[in-house]
C-alpha cells in the first residue's frame, strides 16, 4: 500500500473522473400513446417545438403501441389513462413485465386521488393531468426529459460499475478500494490470498491492519500525500498477513477525484515481492524484540521456544508472581513446571494450569484475560503465538489491574445506585442513597450530603454517615464565604485537599480530618468526604466521585421537576373546573333565555309587521354567534396533536366552501403542501376569510339574513392565497387596517365592524402560536389587508 520506498511521477498522478458529458444529449425517442390521434398530434408538435431532442411518434392503440415499441427503440413512453380497448396502467402493466425500467409517463385528463395512487403502485415514472392552455406541454417536455436523463444515467452508472467489477475480479495483482478515510471498501480475490483474510474480516477496516508496526509512521505519510493529490502513488512497504505473517509488498495507488477535486475513491494494486530471510537474520531480529520487550515494558513478559523452554523473561513478572531468583536464573526453564509452580496463587490454580497448556496446544491468541489471585489481586493475561526458527513460540504478558477492575465494579455499583435514586420521591431520600453509596461504593467511610436552603442562605447538612458523626459530632451549616465548602460550590469545580490544614479557608482548624474531598452537586449544594491521613484522595476518587454527584443532581432536579409538574397540574385542574363552569354558564344559562326569546319572537312574527322584530332577529342571531365564539375560545385548548404534510389547496376550497362569502371572490394558485393539523388549520382560514369578506367589502354593513354578511350585491371583495418560502399568505382588495390598529386586530373582543364578535383574529392567533408560526398583518398587493403565516414548513408537491 504506501510505504519505505516510494516514487513520484507524472505518469502517476490522481485520476480526474467528471460529471456527466455537458455537451448535446443524444435525441430523445418518445412514444405517445393516446386514443383521440388529433390531441396525440398535438401534443407531438408542442413537444418537438420544446425541445429539439425530441422525436415524437403516436399511437391510437395499446396494440399499436406495443407493436412499435417491438419494431422501434423508444426513451419514453406517455400513455393516456382511459382507453377504449385497455387503460394505460393494463399497458404499464404490460411494458413493466418486459422492461422494468423504461420512463413511464401517464398523461391523462382523468385525475384524481385514486387514479394517481394506482399509477405510483404500478410503478409509473410521472404523474401528469391534463389541463387546459398550451403550458402543459412544457411541464411535460421537462417531465420527459429529467426521466430520460435519469434513466440513461442509471444505466451509464451500471455499465460502469460492470467493468470496474470485472478489473476488479479478473486482475492477477492483489486489488483495494479505499474510501477517502482510507478504510478498505472492497478487495478482489487475489488481495485474500495475499494477506491472508476473507473479504468479510478486511471490508471497512483501517488501513493499520495490514501495516506492520514498523511502518505505520511512514506508511501514514504516504497515505496524507494520496489524500492531499500529492504522492504517494508508488511505495514498497511491509504487510502483515492474516495469520500474523510479515510480507513485503509493492504497491502502485491511484487517487479518484471528481469534477471539484474532491476524493471520490482510491485503488491500489499491489503484488508480494518478500524473499526470505535467513534463519539466522530472522533469529536476531526476533531476539533484538524480546531484548526490547524484556528491557522496557512495564508489564511481566515471557517468551518460551517450540520446546516450552523459557527463552526470555523480565524483572516484572518475576515480581509479580513474587518469584525467587533473577530473569537470567528463569531462562531455560521448563514453562509448564513454571506454570505448576505459581498455580496456588490463584483462586483456581487447576484452572489456570489446564488454561494455559490449552492456549499453547490450539496456538490461540488471547488479549487481556483476566485471572483472580488469592491474595484480591486480578492479573491480565494475554498470548499470543510467534515465529521462531526451529518453530512456534509463545509470547506471554501479564500486569495487575487490580486497581481497574476495583473501578469497573464501582461504576457498575455506581450505574446500579442510579435506580434507588430515580425511585426516591424526596431530597432527604436522594442525600441519603448519595451518602450510603460514597461509604459503600467508593469507600468514603467519612462524608456528608449538604444541600443548599434558600430560607438559611446557606448549605445545611442532610445526611451523613455514622463515622463522621463520631468524629465531629454534628455537620456544620456552611454560610457566606470563609469557607472550603462555600468556596467549592460556588466555583462548581471538585477539589482534593491532600492537607486540609493547609487552607486558609478551613471550617475547623482543630479538626482531626487531615485531607479532604469536596463535589459539587449542581445547584443544589456539596459532598464533602475525610480521611484521618493525608492525601487519601486521587484522580480516580474524583472522577468516581463526580459520576457520583452528579447522579445525585440529576435526582434532585428529577423531584424539583416533579414537584413543580405537581403544582402545575394542580393549577391545570383549577383553572379546567373554572372553564368548565364558564363554559356550563355560556352554553346552558344563557342559551336558555335567548331559545325563549326566539321563541316568542316567533309568535310576534305571527301578531305584526313592526319593521324592529327584524332588529330583534339579527340581534338574537348576533347574540347567538357571540354564544358560539366565547364556546369556541373556552372549549378548544388550541394544542396540535399531531401534524402532518396538508395539500394547502385543497383545504383552502374547502375552507371557502365553508364560509359565507357571497359574491366574493377565492383566488389560488398553490400547488404547495404545508405541515399542520389540518383541523387548526381550517380554523384558522376560515376566519381569515370570514375577516376579509366582513371588512373587506365595507366592513361590518348589515341586511343580509346571514349573520356578518354585507347585504346582497356588495360583497365584491377578492381574496387571494399564495406561498413563499417561509409560509403562506391570505390578502384581499379592500379599504386594510389601519397601521396603528394591526397589532389590536388580533385581541379578544376587539372589531372595527358593528356586527365584528372580535373573537375571529384571536383565534387565528392562537392557532399560530400552537403551531410555532408568526402572524403578521401588511398591506395587501391592491391595497387592502394580507395577513402572513411564517414559520411554515412548505414544500412543493409538483
Amino acid at each position: 500500500m504506501t510505504g519505505n520506498e516510494r516514487t513520484n511521477t507524472a505518469s502517476h498522478g490522481p485520476i480526474r473522473v467528471d460529471g456527466p458529458p455537458t455537451g448535446e444529449m443524444a435525441p430523445i425517442r418518445v412514444l405517445h400513446v393516446d386514443d383521440d390521434p388529433n390531441f396525440a398530434d398535438l401534443t407531438a408538435t408542442f413537444l418537438e417545438d420544446e425541445d429539439d431532442r425530441f422525436d415524437v411518434e403516436t399511437a391510437t392503440s395499446v396494440d399499436d403501441a406495443i407493436a412499435h415499441l417491438r419494431g422501434s427503440a423508444v426513451d419514453c413512453i406517455v400513455s393516456d389513462y382511459d382507453m377504449p380497448e385497455s387503460s394505460g396502467l393494463e399497458f404499464l402493466e404490460t411494458v413493466r413485465e418486459e422492461d422494468p425500467d423504461r420512463p413511464f409517463v401517464l398523461f391523462t385528463g382523468k385525475g384524481s386521488e385514486e387514479v394517481a395512487g394506482e399509477a405510483i403502485s404500478a410503478g409509473v415514472t410521472e404523474y401528469l393531468q391534463k389541463q387546459g392552455g398550451t403550458s402543459q406541454y412544457a411541464v411535460l417536455a421537462n417531465r420527459i426529459s429529467n426521466a430520460v436523463e435519469q434513466y440513461r444515467s442509471r444505466h451509464a452508472l451500471e455499465a460502469s460499475q460492470r467493468r470496474l467489477s470485472l478489473f476488479f475480479e479478473e486482475s492477477p495483482l492483489g486489488v483495494i478500494e479505499w474510501n477517502d478515510d482510507f478504510t478498505i471498501e472492497r478487495l478482489n480475490d487475489a488481495a485474500e490470498d495475499i494477506l491472508g483474510y476473507a473479504g468479510s474480516e478486511l471490508r471497512g477496516r483501517p488501513w493499520e491492519m495490514i501495516v506492520s508496526e514498523a511502518d505505520e509512521a511512514p506508511v501514514g505519510d504516504v497515505v496524507s500525500e494520496l489524500l492531499d493529490g500529492t504522492g504517494g502513488y508508488h511505495s514498497i512497504n511491509q504487510n502483515v498477513t492474516g495469520d500474523g505473517e510479515t510480507i513485503v509488498c509493492e504497491w502502485h495507488n491511484r487517487v479518484v477525484t471528481d469534477e471539484t477535486g474532491d476524493v471520490v475513491t482510491i485503488f491500489s494494486q499491489f503484488q508480494d515481492i518478500s524473499e526470505r530471510r535467513h534463519q539466522r537474520e530472522t533469529l536476531e531480529r526476533t531476539n533484538a524484540l524480546l531484548s526490547t520487550l524484556v528491557e522496557t515494558l512495564p508489564v511481566g513478559v515471557l517468551a518460551e521456544d517450540a520446546s516450552r523452554n523459557v527463552l526470555a523473561v523480565n524483572q516484572r513478572l518475576i515480581d509479580l508472581f513474587e518469584m525467587p531468583g533473577s530473569p537470567e536464573t528463569v531462562v531455560g526453564a521448563d514453562c509448564e513446571r513454571l506454570a505448576e509452580g505459581v498455580s496456588d496463587r490463584f483462586v483456581d490454580a487447576k484452572g489456570f494450569v489446564d488454561r494455559t497448556n490449552e492456549l499453547v496446544t490450539e496456538r490461540t491468541a488471547v488479549f487481556n484475560e483476566k485471572l483472580s489471585l488469592r491474595d484480591g489481586r486480578t492479573f491480565a493475561r494475554s498470548h499470543r503465538t510467534i515465529e521462531l526458527p526451529g518453530g512456534e513460540g509463545h509470547l506471554w504478558v501479564y500486569h495487575d489491574v487490580t486497581d481497574q477492575v476495583t473501578r469497573e465494579h464501582q461504576l457498575e455499583a455506581l450505574n446500579e445506585m442510579t435506580r434507588e435514586l430515580v425511585a426516591a420521591t424526596t431530597r432527604e431520600e436522594v442525600a441519603t442513597i448519595g451518602v450510603n453509596a460514597a461509604r459503600d461504593i467508593m469507600g468514603l467511610d467519612t462524608n456528608a450530603i449538604h444541600l443548599y436552603d434558600e430560607d438559611r442562605s446557606g448549605l445545611v447538612p442532610v445526611a451523613a454517615t455514622d463515622t463522621l458523626y463520631e468524629l465531629i459530632g454534628e455537620p456544620p451549616t456552611f454560610t457566606g464565604d470563609g469557607s472550603i465548602a462555600w468556596r467549592v460550590y460556588r466555583e462548581g469545580e471538585p477539589l482534593a485537599l491532600d492537607d486540609v490544614h493547609d487552607d486558609p479557608d478551613v471550617h475547623n482548624p482543630e479538626t482531626p480530618l487531615q485531607s479532604e474531598l469536596y463535589l459539587p452537586i449542581g445547584e443544589f449544594g456539596i459532598l464533602i468526604a475525610g480521611s484521618l491521613t493525608l492525601e487519601a484522595f486521587d484522580d480516580q476518587d474524583v472522577v468516581l466521585g463526580e459520576i457520583l454527584a452528579g447522579n445525585v443532581a440529576t435526582a434532585l432536579e428529577q423531584i424539583d421537576r416533579t414537584e413543580q409538574l405537581r403544582a402545575h397540574e394542580a393549577e391545570l385542574s383549577e383553572q379546567n373546573e373554572r372553564l368548565e363552569e364558564f363554559t356550563s354558564v355560556v352554553s346552558h344559562d344563557l342559551r336558555n333565555p335567548l331559545n325563549v326569546a326566539e321563541g316568542y319572537l316567533e309568535l310576534l312574527y305571527d301578531e305584526c309587521e313592526s319593521p324592529h322584530v327584524d332588529e330583534i332577529s339579527r340581534a338574537h342571531d348576533r347574540m347567538g354567534e357571540l354564544i358560539e365564539d366565547l364556546l369556541a375560545l373556552a372549549r378548544h385548548r388550541y394544542t396540535v396533536d399531531g401534524t402532518e404534510w396538508i395539500d394547502l389547496s385543497r383545504v383552502v376550497d374547502e375552507c371557502w366552501d365553508n364560509v359565507a362569502t357571497g359574491e366574493a371572490t377565492l383566488v389560488t394558485d398553490v400547488t404547495a403542501e404545508i405541515e399542520a393539523d389540518q383541523a387548526r388549520l381550517q380554523q384558522l382560514l376560515e376566519n381569515v376569510f370570514r375577516n376579509s369578506v366582513e371588512h373587506g367589502a365595507g366592513g361590518g354593513r348589515q341586511g343580509d339574513d346571514r349573520p356578518g354578511m354585507p347585504p346582497d350585491g356588495e360583497t365584491d371583495v377578492t381574496v387571494t392565497v399564495g406561498t413563499f418560502d417561509s409560509g403562506f399568505y391570505v390578502e384581499d382588495d379592500g379599504p386594510g387596517i389601519p397601521v396603528d390598529g394591526r397589532e389590536r386586530v388580533f385581541e379578544t373582543g376587539y372589531s372595527t365592524g358593528a356586527d365584528g364578535t372580535g373573537f375571529g383574529l384571536a383565534i387565528v392567533e392562537r392557532v399560530a402560536d400552537v403551531h410555532d408560526w408568526d402572524v403578521e398583518v401588511t398591506d395587501g398587493t391592491d391595497g387592502g389587508a394580507r395577513f402572513e403565516l411564517t414559520g411554515v414548513s412548505v414544500r412543493d408537491r409538483s
